[in-house]
């Protein structure tokens, strides 16, 4: 399988092919979660490079301050998953502290602060590029589609969907689909908020060799391996949506 290489990497020997850049977090990094950008990688070679731009942890503040990393690979397409980390640090104090301190961020995240940084993403992206550039809503947390979960990531869909509207960029309804994987295998598994699980889940990864969907099924969710980071259904989702983007008219493929 065609594996993506990081932006610096290919900036540094670009091949003169069309590149697709895939930006976010741990849910574009795919090493933690199922890994969606190997999939588009493989649908859209020969003729199309994937540069996986997704760093784990990484809050919208983040991916705005390495922008020039992926305006150097004069991506042909960009695609841009950002904000779970912004809003899981409103979960409680405690996540919060934790990802001030492991990302450096330089306030405590909230929703307004997301969108200036969204925004500015968006912008540098379309005055800096000649990139068709989409943004992607963010999946559901908690495996769930309703209750504190939900309610903790409409806020920051809702804001993603203004700084689309307002700067005319599309949006990939990775929310919505994946939100019908769940309410169609609905389990009765009720994520506690934590980061538990995720460690947990790693080292089934890295230490039993387990698969993301088994780790699903062992912590009894439909479609994260730990209440945040996805599985294999979930993650071909994504991978839809992003190759039928790069493969449009007038697009990367």
């Amino acid at each position: 399988m065609v594996k993506p290489i990081s932006p610096r990497r290919y900036a540094a020997h670009p091949s003169g092919r069309p590149v697709l850049v895939c930006a976010g977090d741990s849910i574009t990094q795919g090493v933690i979660s199922a890994n969606w950008v190997r999939r588009v990688a493989a649908a859209v070679a020969p003729t199309v490079d994937t540069v996986n731009a997704g760093i784990s942890g990484d809050f919208a503040w983040n991916l705005l301050a390495r922008l020039d990393d992926i305006i150097a690979c004069r991506p042909a397409t960009v695609t841009v998953l950002i904000g779970t980390n912004d809003a899981a640090a409103q979960i409680s104090p405690r996540w919060s502290d934790a990802a001030m301190k492991h990302k450096r961020l330089p306030q405590r995240p909230t929703a307004e602060w997301y969108r200036e940084n969204l925004h500015r993403i968006v912008e540098r992206l379309k005055s800096e590029t000649s990139a068709s550039l989409a943004l992607m809503s963010l999946p559901p947390l908690g495996d769930t589609a309703d209750g504190r979960w939900a309610e903790i990531i409409a806020p920051y869909n809702a804001i993603l969907h203004d700084v689309a509207t307002q700067t005319a960029v599309p949006v990939l309804p990775v929310h919505d689909l994946i939100a019908d994987l769940i309410t169609a295998h609905q389990t009765s598994t009720q994520w506690d908020g934590t980061r538990k699980l995720m460690i947990a889940a790693l080292g089934r990864r890295l230490l039993l060799r387990q698969t993301w969907d088994a780790i699903a099924g062992h912590n009894g969710f439909t479609t994260t391996t730990d209440g945040v980071h996805l599985n294999e259904p979930a993650a071909a989702q994504i991978a839809t949506l992003v190759e039928q983007f790069a493969r449009m008219p007038g697009e990367t493929g």
